[in-house]
């Protein structure tokens, strides 16, 4: 990636080099929200994997400005995914990933619903992989005013070998195209990207042909629809890391007291069937038997045309994984969502 300088403020934009880094995957839970400026901390280490056996470190470099310095993961490519952390109803994005080095750095924003920065805990993951075979794909959307284009190819990947499109429909609505991984069945996970007050979420995703079809729609932190660049990953049979164990889940019925997600659309590498409760208005618990919540990383996305956000709250193999859904504004809501797990 490159550094450009526009008004003030400093971002990073592809760029086709390679550093000597390697392909995997990485996980954290950034567990201390207002550690000491620009001090590195390692994250608590159940929650925290680097595939190559380096140790993950987080640095915070301002109110609501972290910094996630992954050893050897160097290499242009790969997505990742921030979902905020806690009983707040704060928000985060991903604002970029750069190789430094051999080191990947995932740079975190975190923000209030009226859009002040704000010191937050989260947790992110991110994966690179050439691996075919299965349904899989991810993409990183570049380009969100464009009407239709091919994302980058360097930040991209289809387990089918074919090439990820996105078209635009209106303003901050996307229909993105994984041709030959179509089916009534998976998970989808999507973060917005960049230095934004924004939020993405998924509103769909169906076959077409022997393409999968997802639809995004991203907001403002107020609930109007914005252009925005977010980060998207497709997943059927497999974890949003394509590691084991793992499990996800569409969660269909906001308003139901106790029920198990549609089939088609929840994963549990344990074969057990996941469930999910609701404890309260916004407020859901989601059973994921047989995985050691002990131990791994949760991203959550909201699911539907409006402009409702949901995060994780906590998960411990007791309570299973709690989630919390607002309405932009921070009114606790009832709300479809996804959540995964990985370890």
């Amino acid at each position: 990636m490159t550094l450009v300088v526009t008004a003030g403020m400093v971002a990073l934009v592809p760029s086709t080099a390679h550093a000597a880094g390697s392909r995997g995957f990485a996980y954290v839970w950034a567990n201390q929200a207002s550690s000491t400026l620009n001090t590195p901390y390692t994250p608590a280490g159940s929650y925290s994997r680097n595939s190559t056996g380096g140790v993950n470190t987080i640095v915070r470099t301002g109110v609501g400005q972290y910094t996630v310095r992954l050893p050897k993961l160097g290499l242009s490519g790969g997505t990742v995914h921030v979902t905020a952390y806690g009983a707040t109803s704060h928000s985060c994005n991903v604002a970029s990933w750069a190789p430094a080095g051999d080191r990947l750095d995932v740079r975190v924003r975190c923000f209030t619903p009226s859009g002040s920065r704000a010191n937050t805990r989260f947790t992110a993951s991110f994966v690179n992989t050439a691996y075919l075979g299965g349904r899989f794909g991810y993409l990183w959307a570049n380009q969100p005013s464009s009407s239709s284009y091919t994302p980058s190819t360097t930040y991209q990947f289809n387990s089918s070998g074919a090439t990820n499109t996105i078209t635009r429909s209106g303003v901050g609505q996307y229909s993105v195209r994984l041709p030959g991984i179509g089916s009534a069945a998976g998970h989808v996970q999507v973060t917005a990207y960049g230095d934004v007050t924004a939020r993405c979420k998924v509103v769909n995703w169906y076959p077409s042909g022997t393409a999968q079809i997802a639809d995004v729609r991203c907001f403002t932190l107020g609930g109007a629809l914005r252009d925005t660049r977010f980060s998207f990953t497709y997943a059927r049979g497999t974890g949003i890391l394509r590691t084991t164990p793992a499990a996800y889940a569409w969660a269909n019925q906001p308003t139901t007291a106790a029920y198990s997600p549609a089939l088609a659309y929840q994963y549990n590498s344990g074969g057990s069937t996941n469930r999910i409760k609701r404890q309260g208005v916004g407020v859901y618990r989601v059973w994921t038997p047989n995985m050691p919540l002990g131990h791994g990383n949760v991203q959550v996305t909201a699911y539907g045309a409006d402009s409702k956000h949901c995060k994780v709250d906590y998960w411990t193999p007791s309570t299973g994984i709690q989630v919390r859904c607002y309405t932009a504004s921070g009114t606790p809501a009832d709300t479809y969502y996804d959540v995964s797990f990985a370890r």
